[in-house]
């Protein structure tokens, strides 16, 4: 729509002219800007310019040429069945700039518009709307003055009342018993001689002659026989009472207990039960070559040559089922360079099969900030002591908290190992310049200009042969570690007290083949104070490529008795240089997979056991079934006087 063109201004002169064009033909014209700023005066006072503003302008035509993304999809044809594809293709999306043309023509001209111009001088008369003031002789008038006194008299609002002999009318007053009878729904009986004043609230007063009838009143027993009350004075009544509990008659009565109160041994001479021998049963004289020599490796004589007393394997812990398990609990905190013990109110120690230090957590007295600050020598290491067990902690990060009338030191810090590692350990970068073995590369990266550390490394890979320039890493020294050891699928297991890095397979065994495990510990049902499972479905790959890169070998790994047709992701890495690598790294990746149950065992700290670490085969009896499985991650949680070890097991449906 176009705008109105307002004359709303006055004019600068008597006759102003309108001028578009070149040229003025009086010199003495003055141009003033043409303002569209007010409403106009005259409805409606339009200034158009070109054609109708109802004119319509034909409908423009925009191609677009472009070309959409290729449709790229994997398929797997099988001959003899009909395949049918349906794809969506994106959402075309682009940025088209649109140019409008008007097509109207504007001429320069020779004047130039501008808000600014020469100002000329004007004869005309000056008004000014301030001008200074005159005196005059006009009286000031104050809006304040000095009030003066009169001699009117002031009524208050409020007076002290004057006592008045005339009788008083008052919705509320003391109410004045009256001679006549008196009907109350409530009231108290108060006798007085006043029988003139009338209330609806007073003070009742019972006549002594006429009887006062109310439906709640007080009940009092005086010489007035004729009151009434729903409430009256108890009477005492004799009536016999039978009660569930009497007297107790004492009963002599054996109850079997399996504890009782010790007492100091009788004199005389106290015979300790001796175990009778066991007699070897006889076999008889033949001498038979029938059981397997790995199942029973001893010469057996009779008949009943394959039937042999069945004793634990040698290294397995077997937990007894009993009805009361007894914990003695012994936790302590100590200084490492002088054994200055550290008060502790509770302590916790975790690992899992990702971490290669332990994680440590303590909560303190005030009174052992001092103990526990950083020295010159560095960070101050400690000794927690769980049940027997040992473990070099460092204390890395202090804080405080403070409550009403309590203040504690927490204490969060890793294993003694974290010394390899940042920000004790320095970046630095680790080569191989001869062919070493997996186990020396470990080895060199525990040297400072081919001098030891004083660490040493537990081994329990499969080792094979890394040729030179192969290896490169830059890092700190637990960092490089870490990396040799996850070539082959390992991770790295640290010492609870010693300078020692154990190196273990994730999956030592294939968990196809766990059934045929021997299990380190074997935990029934009734030591397990807590017990909860989580179930997980991973992809089910039976088979996965190993690939090195520059100097290395590319390798199938295929699970055994399987088709092989379910792929898993490929895995690269330099140090991938010999089958006996690949192997153990394809057994790694293979063996996460399919459905998997992680079991969550809270247990108490046994002598037999001890803290059972990641990595242990734990038989966990459950009734009628015995599930086998890794011990993953190891929480302990020592708050006095208790102390329970929680195990993360990894197992399988």
């Amino acid at each position: 729509m176009p705008e109105n063109l307002v004359f709303a201004g006055t004019p600068l002169l008597d006759a102003l002219d309108l001028v578009f064009g070149e040229g003025v033909a009086d010199s003495n014209a003055k141009i003033t800007d043409l303002v569209f700023a007010q409403p106009p005066r005259v409805h409606p006072t339009r200034f158009v310019f070109g054609d109708s503003d109802t004119s319509t302008h034909p409908d423009s035509l925009l191609e677009v040429s472009g070309a959409l993304p290729e449709l790229v999809t994997q398929l797997r044809l099988v001959i003899g069945v009909p395949v049918a594809w349906q794809a969506v293709l994106p959402d075309l999306v682009g940025t088209v700039a649109v140019k409008y043309q008007s097509q109207t023509q504007r001429p320069m001209v020779a004047q130039v518009q501008t808000w600014s111009q020469v100002s000329l001088v004007n004869e005309s008369g000056l008004t000014q709307p301030q001008q200074h003031a005159q005196a005059t002789n006009a009286g000031a008038t104050d809006q304040a003055h000095n009030a003066a006194s009169i001699r009117q008299g002031v009524s208050p609002s409020y007076v002290e009342a004057i006592r008045s002999s005339r009788e008083v009318g008052s919705q509320f007053q003391d109410g004045c018993a009256t001679r006549s009878r008196l009907h109350a729904n409530w009231s108290d009986g108060l006798a007085d001689r006043r029988v003139n004043s009338t209330s609806p609230f007073q003070e009742g007063h019972r006549g002594p002659t006429v009887r006062a009838v109310g439906r709640f009143q007080d009940g009092l027993h005086d010489r007035r026989a004729w009151l009434e009350n729903f409430w009256a004075g108890a009477i005492p009544r004799n009536k016999g009472y039978t009660g569930h509990a009497g007297a107790a008659v004492p009963l002599k009565r054996f109850l079997p207990s399996a504890f009782q109160e010790a007492w100091v041994p009788r004199p005389g001479v106290h015979l300790i039960p001796a175990t009778p021998p066991i007699k070897p049963t006889c076999w008889g004289t033949a001498l038979l070559f029938a059981c397997p020599p790995l199942a029973a490796p001893m010469l057996m004589f009779g008949a009943r040559q394959c039937e042999f007393p069945s004793t634990p394997p040698i290294g397995v812990v077997t937990v007894a089922v009993r009805k009361v398990y007894f914990v003695i609990n012994d936790v302590s905190l100590r200084r490492a360079s002088n054994g200055v013990e550290v008060p502790v109110n509770s302590l916790s120690l975790s690992l899992d099969a990702s971490s290669w230090a332990w994680g440590f957590d303590a909560v303190l007295p005030h009174s052992a900030q001092s103990l526990i600050e950083p020295n010159g020598a560095g960070v101050v290491e400690l000794l927690a002591t769980v049940n027997g067990t040992t473990y070099a902690v460092l204390a890395e990060n202090i804080s405080r908290e403070r409550s009403f009338g309590q203040t504690s030191i927490r204490l969060t810090g890793r294993g003694k190992n974290a010394v390899l590692a940042a920000p004790y350990a320095p970046v630095m970068t680790f080569t191989n310049s001869q062919a070493r073995t997996a186990r020396q590369l470990m080895d060199d990266v525990l040297t400072i200009n081919g001098a030891s550390m004083g660490w040493s490394v537990d081994w329990g890979l499969t080792d094979w042969n890394v040729p030179a320039g192969v290896f490169s890493h830059q890092g700190t020294w637990i960092e490089s570690l870490s990396v040799i050891a996850g070539a082959a699928g390992g991770y790295l297991l640290p010492h609870p007290r010693d300078q020692t890095i154990r190196v273990r397979h994730r999956f030592p065994v294939a968990p196809w083949e766990w059934a045929t495990v021997t299990p380190n510990f074997v935990l029934p049902v009734d030591v397990v104070e807590k017990e909860s499972l989580r179930w997980l479905e991973k992809p089910s790959y039976n088979r996965v490529f190993i690939s090195g890169q520059e100097a290395g070998v590319l390798a199938q790994v295929t699970r055994a008795g399987t088709a092989g047709d379910s792929l898993a992701p490929m895995v690269v890495d330099a140090l991938i240089s010999e089958a006996a690598v690949a192997r153990q790294r394809g057994l790694a990746v293979l063996s996460d997979t399919g459905r998997q149950i992680e079991v969550s065992l809270n247990m108490p700290v046994l002598a037999e056991t001890g803290i059972i670490e990641p990595g242990a085969f734990v038989q966990y009896r459950d009734g009628g079934i015995d599930r086998i499985g890794l011990v993953r991650s190891t929480q302990v949680q020592a708050g006095f006087p208790e102390v329970w070890q929680t195990l993360g097991v990894q197992t399988y449906a």
